[in-house]
């Protein structure tokens, strides 16, 4: 028991003497270049924060981009399909219009 009050006192003695320590002489310099160090990270946390919201808002334009162009891209899917679809009545028109032309022409050299 006493041997447990002897290291009761002697760590109780050795706490009070570091809080009666005396400060550092490099403290403020140390203090100094810990607010340097934290500043250049929160700056850092600050262009980090920025970048990030600059690529979210060019994410979102891409998004936007890219859904405009598969717009357009099943806007002319539509319009090749009209046009093909066009040329062929088109080719159609044209072959009943020669036959028609040639019938005419076969029925006019005969009459003659």
């Amino acid at each position: 028991m006493a041997y447990l009050l002897l290291i009761v006192s002697v760590v109780g003695a050795q706490a009070r003497s570091r809080k009666q320590a005396p400060l550092p002489s490099d403290l403020p310099s140390e203090l100094a270049r810990w607010f340097q160090n934290m500043q250049r990270m929160l700056d850092r946390l600050a262009q980090a924060a920025e970048q990030q919201n600059q690529l979210h808002a060019t994410v979102a334009r891409l998004v936007r981009e890219n859904e405009e162009l598969r717009e357009e891209m099943e806007n002319l899917r539509n319009m090749v399909t009209r046009l093909t679809n066009q040329r062929a009545e088109t080719r159609q028109t044209l072959r009943g219009l020669a036959a028609y032309v040639s019938a005419v022409k076969d029925r006019v050299v005969r009459q003659t």
